[in-house]
This record gives C-alpha cells, sequence and structure tokens, in this order.
C-alpha cells in the first residue's frame, strides 16, 4: 500500500528532535487541573519536539519580541486594557478587520500604552507534560505548590482523565516513530501525527483510538470515546479526505485481567495500526478482474 507523503509548508523556523531537550536542562510547569503551564524555557520546549501550544498564538509561539512593539488588533488591545498591571510597554494597534485585504494598503498603526503586562505560556497536554516528566527527565510538575514525584504524576492525571492511560500510551507508540503527536479534537479525532512538526508540514494521519480485550477482541466500552460504526468511520473517513490527511485507527489490546495500569505496565498493552480508506471501484479496476 503506497502512503501519502507529507505536505510541507512554507516556514521561517527551525525545528530539531526532541533529543536536543536531552542535555540536563530542566524545566517548570504547574497543573491546572487541564493542563501544564510552563511560563519559562518555553522556546526550547517547543522548537525541540514541538511540544505545547501558546496560549497567545493561533500557530507558532511568538519569542524574543519583548524589546520591539507587538502588533495587535483593536478590539485585543481593549480587551488587554481590562487588566492592570505595573509593567508597561508599548504596542501597535491595527484595525479590527481580520481581512487584512481591506484596509492593509492604507494601514494607520498607533502606539499606545499595554499595562496589562500579559506574556505568552506554554500549554502542555497531560501526555506530552509525562513524556517530558517520565520519559526524557527534564520537566518538574507542581501542583498546589508541590513538587510531584512521577507516580504521583501519574495517578492524578489517571484521575482526571480516564482516558489518559490509553492515550499516553498511543502518544509513546507515535513519539517513538520519531511522529510529532497533536490533539485531533480540531478534526473529530484523538491525535494528528506530524512530520516535524504543524509549522513545517501538514499533519498526514488522524488517528482515533480504539480499545480492546486482548483475548475476545471485543470492544472495551468504557474505554472508548467513540462508536466505531459504518456511518461514523465513513464522515471520519470522509473528512479527512477533503482536508487531505488519513484516517488511522491505533487498536489498543488490553489484558483481560489488568484493572489498574502503572507506567510500568505499560509494556503490556499491545498497539496495532489500522489505515482506513475508500475502496473505489474506477480506482481498482485491476483487482476487479480476478
Amino acid at each position: 500500500m503506497e502512503l501519502k507523503r507529507p505536505r510541507s509548508k512554507k516556514s521561517y523556523h527551525q525545528s530539531s528532535s526532541f533529543k536536543g531537550l536531552l542535555n540536563g536542562q530542566r524545566y517548570s510547569g504547574h497543573y491546572d487541573n487541564f493542563s501544564v503551564i510552563v511560563t519559562e524555557g518555553i522556546q526550547e520546549l517547543h522548537t525541540k519536539g514541538c511540544f505545547g501550544k501558546g496560549n497567545f498564538s493561533r500557530g507558532y509561539p511568538s519569542f524574543g519580541t519583548a524589546d520591539r512593539p507587538q502588533i495587535i488588533r483593536k478590539r485585543v488591545f481593549e480587551q488587554r486594557n481590562q487588566v492592570k498591571s505595573t509593567r508597561t510597554r508599548k504596542v501597535i494597534v491595527t484595525p479590527d478587520s481580520d481581512n487584512e485585504s481591506e484596509y492593509f494598503t492604507n494601514l494607520q498603526p498607533q502606539y499606545f500604552i499595554d499595562s496589562s503586562a500579559l506574556t505568552e505560556t506554554l500549554h502542555l497536554t497531560l501526555e506530552e507534560a509525562y513524556f517530558l516528566s517520565h520519559s526524557l527527565n527534564c520537566l518538574d510538575v507542581y501542583h498546589n505548590r508541590k513538587l510531584l514525584e512521577p507516580q504521583e504524576l501519574w495517578s492524578l492525571f489517571v484521575e482526571n482523565d480516564k482516558y489518559f492511560v490509553q492515550n499516553y500510551a498511543v502518544y509513546l507508540h507515535f513519539r517513538s516513530k520519531n511522529w510529532v503527536v497533536k490533539s485531533g479534537i480540531k478534526f473529530g479525532g484523538d491525535y494528528l501525527l506530524y512530520k516535524e512538526g504543524p509549522a513545517f508540514y501538514h499533519a498526514s494521519y488522524l488517528v482515533i483510538i480504539d480499545v480492546l480485550d486482548a483475548n475476545s477482541r471485543e470492544r472495551k466500552l468504557e474505554s472508548c470515546r467513540r462508536s466505531m460504526d459504518i456511518v461514523t468511520l465513513s464522515g471520519l473517513n470522509r473528512l479527512c479526505e477533503t482536508v487531505g490527511k488519513e484516517l488511522l485507527i491505533c487498536q489498543v489490546l488490553w489484558p483481560s485481567d489488568m484493572k489498574e495500569v502503572y507506567h510500568s505496565d505499560l509494556q503490556k498493552l499491545q498497539i496495532s495500526e489500522v489505515l482506513m480508506r475508500r475502496w473505489v471501484p474506477s480506482e481498482n479496476r485491476d483487482l476487479l478482474e480476478y
């Protein structure tokens, strides 16, 4: 079966493997019951492995812009003015329109003083945070001002997200294959797989996770997010075709006698990949002749 080649993007950013984080430097973040927030060292974490999402950026987070004025929309500036701080800086305010062609030729930006002092932070998913903390051993996670040990962190994530075990097993599976793994909620899936990162390539695959009993091969419904009926799969597959991706079903085979799973038990979970494609008779004439 021939796989589609990743579609590249025009990018001026530089990327590198997460192996660049194995230099002894440590980072810290705090868990807010939804994600792990990192305020320092976000450039290294994002450029070396593409971890996390900036809270102010739609795409690639902005780094190193503290010494020059930031360009923001007027509506954003008005929202920031509701938050006051003793730290101020200059900003360039542009009109509200999202269509640059409407006003770009006659643009009249204005200088204002931004008193909000809002800075970009990096938000890590639970899977990214645990991977950095345990597998790469470069992230310290705090919760309620307490430093969490890896086992405490695992238990906390499992308690707050009932799908964390299978999510992390699949995340680790694809990270070990050198894929950049990001959330797939935008397209109705669990993960998106990128070559190098979203700033450099479009996602190649939309991943959905299905948990099966290792012995009977029956679905463990309490551990599955979605139905796997033909209507659901056909809809996801058509969506993937529309946006230039492929649908990848990741099956997690769960041992029947295993109730609670700790990190040391992940090796007992078997993971298989099923690539789903719509069969088009006109494109498979050779097969129809047999």
